[in-house]
């Protein structure tokens, strides 16, 4: 059989095995996800929430399901931030990890985020599915401080008002992206209060 052939055959099934794990690891987390997938952020969206959440070096910044970290990798180091990402999804740690490779103050937490404490961040963001959002939004409500921002991509959370609503100049990556500023328990304008 000629080279060639031994070539093609070898690179497809190289990216048939990549896919089964891909696979895998996403039918592993669904559980967790409730079905959400792992989806990279476009770098104009990205660009468009840091530039309206100025932060300071030494600031924390929280990625909620992180994904491949190209988020936290952009926040360090346009600010200098101590990033942390959260993620399920052991495929998506990993390439968080390589992405931010070298970088002590950039974490990555393979683990639940709905178990993790989200307390401690000066700002917070997360482009979750939509049916998270109700249960994310009084989880953010019951842990952050005042003055927390929240960026949320495409989906606002719910009972909460945004300061601001972008839309990135794109049409393929103009979709909502909502930023929030967490206030005093009475003046949130959530649910009950």
């Amino acid at each position: 059989m000629p080279e060639w052939i031994w070539f093609i055959l070898l690179f497809f099934s190289l990216l048939f095995a990549a896919k089964l794990i891909f696979v895998v690891f996403t039918g592993w987390s669904i559980p967790v996800t409730r079905g959400a997938l792992f989806v990279p952020t476009h770098r104009l969206r990205i660009d468009a929430a840091l530039d309206a959440v100025p932060m300071q070096a030494g600031d924390r910044f929280l990625d909620l399901g992180c994904g491949d970290g190209r988020v936290l990798r952009a926040a360090r180091k346009r600010y200098g931030v101590l990033a942390r990402g959260i993620d399920v999804n052991p495929l998506a740690c990993l390439a968080a990890r390589l992405r931010n490779l070298g970088d002590r103050d950039v974490r990555i937490h393979r683990t639940d985020f709905w178990s993790h404490d989200t307390g401690d961040a000066d700002v917070v963001f997360c482009y979750l599915f939509p049916d998270l959002m109700d249960r994310m939004s009084r989880k953010l409500e019951k842990e952050l401080a005042p003055g927390t921002r929240v960026v949320s991509c495409n989906f606002p959370l719910p009972g909460w008002r945004p300061e601001a609503v972008l839309h990135p100049d794109s049409s393929a990556h103009g979709d909502p992206i909502f930023l929030y500023r967490c206030g005093p328990p009475a003046s949130r304008g959530l649910r009950g209060r």
